[in-house]
């Protein structure tokens, strides 16, 4: 039964009602749309799909649970402009790697190094060990989350961390994330270089 507030959804309502329509609020706004049994003929398709989203939500959970490393999702997800968590952009780029390479790196962490960069920790996604995945990563660096553009290219993975190279003078503000093979590879970071 639907609960509502007020005369009927003026205020709002959730619910199933009369097993003909759902209200409910998603993301702030009031929706009404009607109810549908969904069909689940779990195909082999869906199944692997399901199985990759699985394995994305473990890793966030498990392994991606850095304070910084969700701050950076959640500025990410700001910054596309859409009405989305950094959860979900996290698992959008998380799904798009583990569907191709389920050992995948993801950066958990970053912090401002000596000599004005910035040092950024990777783990694997399949097990939350040290990240070493090999191949060449980009860094996307700018003074505004919403203007990243392509600062550097082929860094690779050492002892777990990728070093960004010097950025600019001490006490800057950037902006920067990591990205392979046209995914994000971390969130978006706030960080203040040091000398």
């Amino acid at each position: 039964m639907a609960k509502v507030k007020a005369p009927f959804l003026s205020l709002g309502a959730s619910g199933k009602i009369a097993g003909t329509l759902v209200a409910s609020t998603w993301k702030g706004l009031k929706t009404m749309r009607e109810y549908v049994i969904p069909s689940n003929p779990k195909t082999a398709g869906q199944v692997t799909q399901r199985g990759y989203f699985s394995d994305a939500v473990a890793a966030f959970r498990n392994y991606l649970t850095n304070a910084l490393g969700r701050t950076a999702w959640n500025r990410s997800a700001l910054a596309t402009g859409n009405a989305q968590s950094g959860f979900n952009v996290a698992m959008k780029n998380l799904i798009k790697i583990i569907s191709t390479d389920p050992d995948g790196s993801f950066c958990n962490s970053a912090v401002a190094a000596a000599g004005n960069t910035i040092d950024f920790s990777l783990v694997n996604v399949d097990d939350g060990a040290e990240g070493d995945e090999a191949g060449n990563f980009e860094l996307w660096a700018g003074t505004a989350p919403a203007s990243l553009l392509l600062n550097a290219s082929d860094l690779t993975i050492a002892d777990g961390d990728i070093s960004s190279g010097d950025l600019g003078d001490t006490d800057d503000v950037y902006y920067a994330k990591l990205r392979k093979d046209d995914a994000d590879r971390s969130g978006i970071f706030k960080i203040t270089l040091t000398a």
